[in-house]
């Protein structure tokens, strides 16, 4: 599709859409419970959702962002309980599993990749109004959850640093006040595939409540030695206290432990003129030795064996000038696991730890002239001890880490209603940022893998040193107009910035920091309801200009393999999504998501001695690789997605509903070589579910199938540092059919 065409369409939907709206639509807005669109008593409609996107509860229609929002019913529909399944629920979400119990996030064409720790992560994760500073931090979770809000895009003004690509809000239900009861979901399926959740609702007293929550996963293995299972288990004990109808104060305390064995891979290289595997796509790397040789075979003993820790509060009280939120958090992780899943044995010990404190005073809604005003403070330490393969070299590295962080923050947002349906936005956030490092990185030698014997303490004088402060400071800014174009229309306008702050990497002297990274964003949109509020129709399209931007790859530095962060990256992205929801009758439903992108790396230029060899599209001098002009990474041109919901009710008043959801991802690079087993084609995967529900029993059944096509997808891609030798792409795979059956209940 030309530049021109995107253009005239989304020109044409901004134009038109909120004249059509304003012909069509009621002047009330009326809502109506999810579970049942329209009701005997009602009029037949879409629900309306309230979300916190901007820091603030307002309806998703009327937030001037880019959001999309997935309630908890809809993710325990969907059969969502980590992380990693996001991606076929929100389509303009690539998530994709790294090494060990690492995450990958992408939006719009920036990821979040942290492989180690110095990395910072590019969406912001939060977790009830929490920042998780650790890219591990995500595990355990996805369990009895209010919503999840995805938004697209930098938000550096709300959600500052580490926000260039968008912000993921996981919000778990709170301790309810005066309410008596409980929860349980209990699902089988293949792959030996056993999950269950739950919660229990009580209350204390007459201004206070109690809610405790868990999950428990197990799942063999998709590869053939075991590898990509799940094992885990979680609880959540939150308490809410109401000694006024002013004051909300609710205290939340987690925990989450993630065992098994870890991710997999398999081997992907060049066949003549194509790419293919060794037999079974699904034949793990410790069963390929002969894919390693001459080197060393990769190893059996794989494993997660990590726990994670988080307590925190939210104080929000109510007063005739505003609502103040105060946010004081503590979480820690304890994280150790052997992984080969890259093509090489990584063997690591880490331990994060973060202290954090935020501060909102928020203007009442419905005034002419609103405000947010903030502050925001984050203390980090990590410490760790990595060993890395580098089976050329028949060594491993020793990295004894020891980093902090400080990070403060003042923010505001002021929005000014010139007219009832005409407002100005703009925002500003100063933020500081002091990062310390105390590492170093040793040599183990002829140390020939798998599982060599690790000395316990480091052996001889290190390789490199990273003994240094770095302090940063940033202004990120955002303006914007809105207007009201009907009674259920928005348009919106918006330019922002965004900021990523620098950091290490053990590598030489003066060549082991990076600088910041920079974004901004344009951006243009409308929401809709229609037809007496029966379709919804939002569009947006978009402009980021990412300036230095980060980027995370492995890189060959004799004596050893080195996981380094670069400003690398000057790209450019542009693009536009359209979400629309139609209720065709009280019992039909039906959704459909868009995006396309293009997203182009101006300039892309970087140095290794392990050259992609010459089926890269990059242009090769020397160890200077040139990739500038290409597609940017995990950027596929089209996603699409839609969804059907069709219920039937019996005479008995049980009900039948069925569910399919279908979501297609073009053709995409996975990683900076550019070769052709890095690329991937595109591809569909289709999902079914088929809900019994008991009416007045509180109990439903349902039945699933999880990638119906059972099509093998590439998730993630790994050139091995021996590439130009042997050849080998470690290739991790999204998961294959699964199926099973699914028990909730409400008492």
């Amino acid at each position: 599709m030309s530049i021109r065409l995107v253009k005239l369409l989304s020109g044409t939907a901004l134009t038109f859409l909120p004249a059509l709206a304003y012909a069509q639509q009621s002047a009330t807005d009326q809502a109506a419970p999810r579970s049942a669109a329209s009701s005997q008593s009602g009029p037949m409609e879409l629900e309306e959702i309230v979300v916190t996107a901007q820091r603030r509860e307002e309806n998703l229609q009327r937030a001037a962002v880019s959001v999309t929002v997935l309630s908890g019913a809809n993710l325990t529909t969907r059969g969502v309980t980590t992380v990693a399944a996001l991606t076929q629920v929100a389509p303009a979400l690539q998530v994709t599993a790294g090494t060990g119990p690492y995450t990958v996030l992408t939006v719009r064409g920036v990821s979040n990749f942290g492989g180690n720790a110095f990395s910072d992560p590019a969406i912001a994760v939060n977790f009830s109004g929490v920042y998780l500073a650790s890219p591990t931090a995500v595990q355990g979770l996805f369990y009895d959850l209010e919503r999840v809000e995805v938004l697209k895009g930098p938000q550096g003004t709300l959600y500052g640093r580490n926000a260039t690509g968008g912000a993921i809000n996981i919000l778990p239900q709170h301790a309810r006040i005066g309410e008596r009861g409980a929860q349980l979901n209990f699902e089988v399926g293949n792959y030996a595939r056993v999950a269950a959740s739950g919660a229990v609702n009580l209350p204390v007293g007459e201004n206070s409540a109690l809610r405790a929550a868990f999950q428990l996963l197990h799942r063999d293995g998709f590869f053939s030695d075991g590898l990509d299972d799940e094992e885990g288990q979680a609880a959540r004990l939150s308490y809410r206290f109401q000694p006024s109808s002013a004051v909300t104060i609710d205290i939340v305390g987690d925990y989450t432990h993630q065992g098994g064995r870890g991710g997999g891979s398999t081997v992907r290289k060049r066949c003549g003129t194509q790419t293919c595997y060794y037999g079974d796509p699904r034949t793990s790397l410790s069963d390929q030795d002969a894919a390693f040789a001459p080197f060393a075979r990769q190893t059996d003993n794989s494993f997660i064996d990590s726990s994670y820790y988080g307590l925190l509060a939210n104080v929000n009280v109510e007063t005739d000038l505003g609502t103040l939120t105060l946010i004081p958090a503590y979480r820690k992780s304890d994280i150790s696991y052997n992984s080969a899943q890259t093509g090489f044995q990584i063997i690591e010990q880490q331990k994060p730890e973060q202290i954090s404190m935020e501060a909102r005073f928020a203007s009442p809604t419905g005034n002419r002239f609103g405000w947010l005003i903030g502050g925001y403070y984050l203390d980090t330490h990590v410490t760790a001890r990595s060993n890395t393969e580098s089976a050329a070299a028949q060594t491993y590295s020793d990295q004894i880490i020891d980093t902090s962080g400080k990070t403060a923050a003042g923010f505001g947002q002021l929005t000014f209603a010139i007219t009832p349906a005409f407002r100005l936005t703009g925002g500003l956030r100063y933020t500081w940022e002091r990062k310390t490092s105390d590492s170093e990185r040793y040599t183990i030698r002829n140390a020939r893998g798998p599982d060599p014997i690790i000395p316990l303490v480091p052996v001889g004088a290190p390789a490199f040193v990273v003994d240094r402060s770095l302090t940063f400071e940033a202004v990120t800014w955002r303006a914007g107009l809105e207007v009201d174009a009907g009674p259920r229309s928005l348009i919106y306008a918006n330019v922002g910035t965004g900021f990523k702050a620098g950091g290490f990497f053990l590598g030489p002297p003066g060549a082991n920091s990076f600088k910041p990274e920079k974004v901004t964003a344009y951006t243009i949109g409308t929401k809709n309801r229609f037809f007496d509020n029966r379709l919804q129709l939002n569009a947006e399209a978009f402009l980021l200009e990412y300036k230095d931007q980060q980027l995370g790859y492995v890189k060959l530095i004799p004596p050893a393999v080195v996981l380094v962060t670069e400003n690398i990256g000057q790209v450019r992205t542009k693009g536009v999504e359209v979400e629309a929801e139609l209720l065709v009758t009280s019992s039909t439903r039906i959704g459909f998501q868009a995006q396309w992108l293009d997203a182009r790396v101006k300039k892309l230029v970087y140095n290794s001695i392990s050259t992609p060899g010459p089926t890269s599209q990059c242009r090769t001098s020397g160890t200077t690789i040139d990739c500038s002009g290409l597609r940017a990474l995990k950027s596929p041109e089209w996603v699409f997605a839609a969804s059907l919901e069709q219920s039937f009710t019996l005479g008995s008043g049980d009900r039948i509903i069925a569910n399919i959801f279908s979501r297609y991802e073009g053709a995409r690079e996975l990683d900076l070589a550019y070769i052709p087993e890095t690329r991937v084609g595109g591809s569909t995967r289709t999902d079914a579910v088929l809900t019994y529900s008991f009416e007045g029993k509180g109990l439903s059944l349902s039945a699933f199938v999880n990638n119906i096509e059972d099509e093998v997808v590439v998730n993630n891609v790994a050139p091995n540092p021996s590439y130009s030798t042997i050849g080998v792409v470690a290739t991790s795979l999204r998961p294959p059919i699964t199926y099973g059956m699914r028990l909730s209940g409400t008492f």
